[in-house]
């Protein structure tokens, strides 16, 4: 299965799974058509494989209806000349960067939150010393190399986030803050991911007021989804994928390969609340974000970024009701790579990507199959 032929799998689509994906999403299928001249037609062959593909090109749009997130695919992309980096293994350039890495002697290099620093075995906190928010710090890993991780450290990191997340909000509450209610995580790996150090981190936020723009337009997308057609949105989401065949259970968390990915390879990774709360099942969801990311790395990806969406863990006064926690990771590509791979499209239109949502796929059932979490 291809990109490509979606449009056909659709129209053969019947029943209950054709009325949610047609909901859900809008595909359009067509060429783009172009004239070589004789003089590039060899080049064109050794870069692409021939020229009949390039001089008509299948381009795939689709649109979630509900979120208006949207992606055009073309898979020719991927193999358009891009600018190398350095001609060095990024291994030696991370080593490098070892020395005098203040992450790497985290209790006296870095700052700390105002009622201390946590720490479990292998991963201590920071305060950010350039804070996005008023509550904005680090989870600092013992290990220097930002690629060196299996799924139980990244739960470890995972679940200091979650004693950061109590502990702030335990202090809001002490200060009467009634507004710092919301958390974030993310993680940005290398310089394409935007990290500004090298040795692997994650951050994590609480902020006040309102969720984080993006959390809360997605928030009120599901809201107005469950008012028109009295059904979770998330729960049909993860149908829509399912039904074309890009999605993959483990346990009662649900990966979904993205139709509409923000870039390359979006996973998202959907997991319904447990009775314990969403804070304490941050560690189950650090194995899947781990299983996702050696899935990536054994694609090639060696700079990511991923979040997590969490919803408020105390009451608040907009309705978060069906709202799971969500994880999205995205490929960022090649660290030492010199063309980025955001620019006006992405900013002000669409997403343009070049990887096949289907390609991934085995890859990603074979790593989250081995066992459930």
């Amino acid at each position: 299965m291809r990109i490509n032929e979606l449009s056909a799998l659709v129209r053969g689509m019947t029943g209950h799974p054709r009325i949610i994906f047609d909901r859900l999403f809008d595909v359009w299928q067509g060429a783009g058509e172009l004239i070589l001249p004789e003089g590039i037609k060899d080049w064109v062959r050794e870069r692409f494989g021939s020229s009949v593909g390039v001089e008509k090109q299948s381009i795939v749009k689709i649109v979630n209806r509900v979120t208006l997130e949207g992606a055009l695919f073309n898979n020719l992309r991927s193999r358009r000349p891009l600018a190398c980096g350095e001609e060095r293994r990024l291994e030696d350039i991370i080593a490098e960067h070892r020395e005098g890495c203040a992450f790497c002697q985290a209790d006296d290099s870095t700052p700390l939150d105002v009622f201390g620093r946590l720490s479990i075995p292998g991963a201590v906190t920071a305060a950010n010393v350039a804070k996005y928010d008023r509550w904005h710090s680090l989870i600092i890993p013992d290990e220097h190399n930002p690629l060196c991780f299996d799924d139980e450290r990244v739960a470890n990191n995972f679940a200091l986030a979650g004693v950061w997340f109590n502990r702030v909000l335990e202090q809001a509450g002490q200060a009467r803050d009634k507004e710092s209610l919301y958390p974030f995580l993310m993680w940005n790996c290398l310089w394409p991911a935007g990290s500004s150090v090298v040795h692997g981190h994650l951050q994590v936020t609480v902020t006040g007021g309102m969720h984080y723009p993006q959390v809360e337009r997605l928030r009120r997308a599901a809201l107005g989804y469950r008012k028109r057609y009295g059904a979770n949105y998330f729960d049909n989401l993860c149908a829509a994928h399912r039904s074309v065949g890009l999605a993959v259970e483990s346990g009662r968390a649900r990966v979904l390969i993205s139709l509409t990915p923000i870039k390359e390879k979006e996973t998202w990774i959907v997991m319904p609340e447990e009775d314990e709360g969403h804070l304490e099942s941050l560690p189950r969801l650090g194995r899947l974000v781990g299983r996702v990311l050696a899935c990536l790395r054994q694609t090639g990806t060696t700079s990511f970024n991923a979040a997590v969406y969490l919803p408020p863990p105390v009451p608040t006064s907009e309705d978060w009701s069906g709202f799971p926690l969500l994880a999205r990771v995205v490929d960022r590509g090649d660290a030492l790579g010199r063309t980025a791979d955001f620019g006006g499209m992405e900013l002000f239109a669409a997403s343009v990507v070049a990887a096949d949502p289907f390609s991934l796929l085995p890859d990603m059932h074979d790593q989250l199959c081995v066992s459930h979490l």
